[in-house]
């Protein structure tokens, strides 16, 4: 499970470093890469998204403030843990389009 907040590209800005990237290919068949800390590993970010082009995907475990972000939508809900809580906002079995 994770939680993402989606930025348009031409909004995102890496302040300092250069994450490690890995380029993975979805269960859709649309490719992305997965970017992460060189130094501990920890993802930071999803970019070149083919199935949400222009956007990032950034963890939000990486944000200095993340109870600043407020939950709009749930996706991949088809894959929701038994004891994971339904959030109330639009729910989504897969990515949506």
């Amino acid at each position: 499970m994770a939680t993402f907040l989606s930025v348009p590209e031409d909004d995102f800005q890496m302040l300092s470093g250069r994450p490690k990237s890995f380029h993975y290919t979805a269960d859709t068949g649309k490719g992305l890469d997965r970017n992460f800390c060189p130094e501990c590993g920890s993802r930071l970010f999803t970019s070149n998204l083919e199935g949400f082009p222009g956007n990032i995907l950034v963890t939000i475990g990486s944000l200095d403030r993340p109870e600043l972000i407020e939950p709009k939508l749930e996706m991949f809900t088809k894959r929701r843990l038994q004891w994971a809580k339904k959030l109330d906002v639009p729910q989504f079995e897969a990515m949506p389009s």
